[in-house]
């Protein structure tokens, strides 16, 4: 029996923006928790990922069209090859999910 995960006591192990906690594995995706603070840098995946934000405001900028502004309680899946990176003004948690491959080592 796999035990509950509690994400107000994940985040507060979190050493730093654009860190992540993994905390639950669904098949070969997993999801994590990261603050988001900052700009991160454009980057692009082979597979689609997920944001979804708990706490505070992030925007994902796409290098080839519009920005998207996601506040708590909203989502975005960013699709496989498109090249964007997510930023923050102030720190903001955020659930996200990917697949277990893309996690750089």
């Amino acid at each position: 029996m796999e035990q509950k995960t509690s994400i107000a006591e994940v985040a507060t192990r979190l050493e730093g923006a654009f860190k992540h906690q993994v905390i639950g594995q669904v098949d070969d995706y997993c999801a994590y928790l990261t603050y988001i603070e900052g700009d991160y840098i454009f980057h692009h995946h082979a597979r689609d990922e997920m944001y979804l934000v708990m706490d505070g405001e992030i925007t994902v900028d796409y290098a080839d069209c519009d920005s998207v502004t996601l506040g708590e309680g909203e989502s975005l899946v960013v699709r496989a090859g498109e090249k964007h990176r997510s930023r923050s003004d102030a720190k903001a948690l955020v659930l996200m999910f990917k697949a277990r491959d893309l996690f750089a080592e």
